[in-house]
């Protein structure tokens, strides 16, 4: 059996601007939400996994400190606004259950995966760009140093990066968003003002033809189909 896994997107304060899959450092006139869909492809991939969205079902920082007693593994999708409350948020995770695992997955860990290492003591690992399989590997027993796509602490403390894991090019391996939405979310807590709603977000591909100068996405993501073959 895997590790019971628990993948979070995790609490953050009333009221923010939850778009692009995480956490914008902005609020408005109204609560809007994205959907987790980076999470949901690993959640739908272990068996006996939870996929935990608090902000939009306003599960708090304390409840979900409690809930993390359950589990042996935590997969949490940080941002760089909510990165300092979440290494608190993992610290206590972690003094509450000294046994619990933690990864941090995301585009600010993909860009500083040293940095973020040393900056919490309670990660075990970080996952560079595409975190699907990492995740899935660790919790079926795979050691880290056998896990492409990884950076993580060795016996003397020193953060050792694996190589690069290569992108996921058969997206039809992956499992089904849908299904970890139905299991374990309410779609009712989703709103984006120019959308119907209530709303469900999937995606059929991976990468932005675009590559706007402003997003980070094209610098911490993989580029596009569109992009590769030309």
């Amino acid at each position: 059996m895997p590790l019971k896994t628990l993948f979070l997107n995790p609490p953050s304060f009333e009221n923010f601007d939850g778009g692009a899959s995480s956490r914008w450092p902005a609020t408005r006139e109204i609560e809007s939400y994205w959907y987790p869909v980076w999470l949901a492809y690993p959640a739908g991939m272990l068996e006996g996994s939870r996929l935990l969205d608090a902000p939009p079902h306003h599960v708090s920082a304390e409840e979900t400190i409690e809930l993390g007693k359950q589990y042996e593994f935590l997969v949490l999708f940080t941002s760089t606004p909510g990165f300092p409350g979440d290494i608190k948020l993992v610290t206590k995770m972690k003094e509450a259950n000294p046994k619990l695992k933690i990864a941090f997955v995301g585009p600010h860990v993909t860009t500083l995966p040293e940095r973020s290492l040393n900056e919490c003591k309670a990660i075990d690992f970080v996952c560079r760009r595409e975190f699907d399989y990492s995740v899935v590997e660790y919790a079926n027993g795979k050691p880290l140093s056998e896990i492409i796509g990884i950076s993580y602490r060795d016996a003397s403390g020193k953060v050792v990066h694996n190589a690069d894991r290569p992108d996921v090019m058969d997206l039809d391996s992956l499992p089904d968003v849908v299904d970890v939405y139905y299991r374990d979310m309410d779609v009712r807590r989703y709103n984006v003002p120019f959308l119907l709603y209530p709303f469900v977000a999937l995606y059929t591909t991976r990468g932005c033809p675009a590559q706007c100068t402003f997003c980070l996405w094209p610098q911490t993501q993989r580029p596009s189909l569109a992009q590769a073959l030309y």
